[in-house]
């Protein structure tokens, strides 16, 4: 099964690395064994969007292939931008998630609006990760344990030459951060954050304008992909510093045990 999606092929970057990608023909199979509670990293690609009375199949499948993985949910994405029959997912207590993926070229990157002249962008090191997982945590508490576990498997794709996570610092005070991960001359995302006590400064636009500028210039990269959740005001700041959307992604999950 060949995806066609640039934002599902750009996901595959990272459990290709940490975790596992086993294609049934029909769909595939993405753990990411390293966390097995990360929602969007332990799931089936369709290559079709859900069809009538799919549901009960396709959780079969997922409790077939995640038995003993210690995932405790249920997500299903598909590989074309029809959003299909989701209403059995949703009024099986299912969240529909609806996602829009952005590109970027060097000739498209464009310094936001409001640019920050005072923040200081360099790569994250040492304790600088405590400030990291803090800054994400506090955006969601309830996902601390996630933020940690998926920061150290964000250092061994950093430690393998795949990639650099960047911090956003106001003095010594670590503000943002994100991470930038490559596969060939393509260049993902991931988990852009911004502390919610320093939003609405310029600081999310300035930093992906700048880790854009660095990634495109020196890094060897042509394009520079971003998934953000379709109704999050996050897509907006990317647009504003040059990215495109070129496609949209669906997917639903749920958070309740296996079968």
């Amino acid at each position: 099964m060949n995806l066609k999606s640039l934002g599902l092929r750009t996901d595959l970057i990272f459990p290709k690395y940490h975790g596992e990608i086993h294609d049934r023909g029909s769909y595939i199979v993405v753990k990411t064994s390293t966390n097995p509670d990360f929602f969007w990293g332990n799931l089936l690609i369709f290559e079709t969007p859900p069809g009538a009375n799919v549901r009960a199949a396709w959780e079969r499948l997922f409790a077939e292939e995640f038995k003993g993985s210690g995932s405790q949910h249920k997500t299903f994405a598909w590989d074309c931008e029809e959003i299909g029959e989701v209403k059995q997912f949703e009024e099986a207590g299912y969240r529909f998630e609806r996602s829009l993926v952005l590109r970027a070229t060097a000739e498209q990157i464009v310094p936001p609006a409001h640019l920050s002249v005072n923040l200081r962008i360099r790569p994250v090191e040492g304790t600088d990760w405590e400030s990291v997982i803090r800054v994400q945590s506090s955006t969601n508490p309830q996902y601390g344990s996630f933020y940690a576990n998926q920061a150290q498997s964000y250092q061994k794709l950093i430690r393998a030459g795949m990639g650099q996570w960047f911090g956003a610092f106001l003095g010594e005070h670590l503000v943002g951060s994100l991470g930038l991960f490559r596969e060939n001359e393509i260049g993902r995302f991931q988990l852009v954050t911004t502390d919610p006590a320093f939003q609405r400064q310029g600081i999310c636009g300035t930093l992906v304008y700048r880790v854009s500028q660095h990634a495109l210039s020196e890094m060897g990269l042509d394009e520079l992909v971003m998934v953000a959740d379709e109704n999050y005001h996050a897509a907006r700041i990317y647009e504003s510093v040059g990215f495109k959307v070129v496609e949209k992604m669906y997917g639903v999950c749920h958070s309740g045990p296996l079968l």
